[in-house]
């Protein structure tokens, strides 16, 4: 892995909470290039370290221009605010990487546009496998941020924690979400019982660093969440929506293909999309028994794959009674679950990882040109 790249950034800023592009996937790459020793700079200042002083993690220096440096990166908020691609991106003499790292919900058809095969690499978080994506997008996925690693350190003893698990989502609308409240709580509920609270959306009264971090989030840093989510033994982190596979170009008029087989489609054979979350990635770094739906089933790909009953739980939508009885059966298998799932989620996805992971990704792009 080589590390002499420099890295710029495009990135987007929005002063209101309720609408704050929340770029945690680039923090992630922030953090561990700059625990890497990697330089970066950016387009503007974003996410500011303290509400003390004018520091910011990706930091503009009028001097350095993307041509400057070895790789660029844009987000996919860039372009949802309107702003396109940067000016002179794709220009024929560049000498950098392009990537563009999207973590849009539901399918983006924007990837199967021609204008986005002139990035080197797409990376793809919410990625299934049941779908063919064109060839340069991989599976990427939100991971875990120091923010996230500090508010969830030192968690409880699995043995010395409530009996409850976590059922409280930032928006229900998900199918699945529904489908597992049906189809599986009922079961669930005989093994744990059921913290269904919910943090108020309205400014909480926190600390000044704390409301730095509800604001730039987007609303979604609450540290008593994550007192709970370290006292409790587990979380439900189901997410996302049940769809009929797709192997053939999602754009117009093969869009439409989809949604009329989306009718016919048995559910047993179906992928989940949108199924990834901070809240899953919580979990597992909480130290949490931590469940969401069979990825294996389901087409979910992440670059590094955890094993179901080993790292997390992962139901079958059709049979999640089986679930309930291997918990039954296996008594010490929920505090197995929850110890590697944490190391595991800590290895692989931390932010020093996930940027050697990039940077291999990189290097391969560029030894293939």
């Amino acid at each position: 892995m080589s590390m002499n790249h420099q890295v710029f950034f495009y990135c987007h800023h929005c002063d209101s909470p309720q609408e704050s592009a929340f770029q945690h996937w680039t923090l992630c790459l922030a953090e561990g290039f700059k625990a890497l020793g990697i330089p970066f700079y950016s387009d503007k200042n974003y996410w500011q370290l303290s509400p003390d002083h004018e520091q910011y993690i990706f930091a503009y220096n009028p001097e350095v221009k993307p041509e400057d440096c070895s790789i660029v990166i844009v987000n996919h908020h860039w372009m949802d605010y309107g702003k396109g691609f940067p000016q002179n991106l794709f220009r024929p003499d560049r000498k950098y990487i392009t990537v563009y790292v999207d973590s849009l919900y539901g399918i983006n058809p924007d990837l199967w546009k021609p204008e986005f095969r002139q990035f080197d690499v797409i990376l793809r978080c919410h990625f299934n496998r049941k779908i063919k994506y064109p060839y340069n997008v991989k599976p990427w996925v939100f991971g875990i941020s120091n923010r996230i690693l500090d508010y969830t350190d030192n968690p409880i003893k699995f043995n010395e924690r409530k009996n409850s698990i976590l059922w409280n989502y930032r928006v229900r609308g998900h199918s699945v979400r529904i489908m597992a409240k049906e189809k599986f709580l009922p079961s669930l509920s005989r093994i744990f019982s059921v913290d269904d609270s919910v943090d108020n959306f309205h400014a909480p009264q926190l600390s000044e660093q704390d409301a730095l971090l509800w604001k730039q989030t987007g609303r979604r840093h609450y540290p008593n969440y994550y007192t709970r989510l370290k006292s409790s033994a587990a979380s439900a982190c189901f997410g996302g929506h049940l769809e009929p596979p797709i192997w053939f170009n999602y754009a117009p008029p093969y869009i439409y293909l989809h949604r009329a087989l989306n009718k016919f489609f048995p559910q047993s054979r179906r992928m989940v999309l949108q199924w990834d979350s901070w809240r899953f990635w919580e979990s597992l770094a909480a130290g949490c028994v931590t469940f969401h739906v069979d990825f294996e089933k389901y087409g979910i790909q992440l670059p590094v794959m955890p094993i179901n009953y080993l790292h997390y739980i992962g139901i079958d939508l059709d049979n999640p009674e089986a679930t309930v009885e291997k918990i039954a059966n296996e008594p010490n298998l929920l505090e197995k679950v929850a110890v590697a799932g944490r190391t595991w989620a800590i290895e692989y996805y931390s932010p020093v990882p996930t940027a050697k992971r990039f940077l291999d990704l990189v290097n391969f792009t560029l030894a293939k040109s």
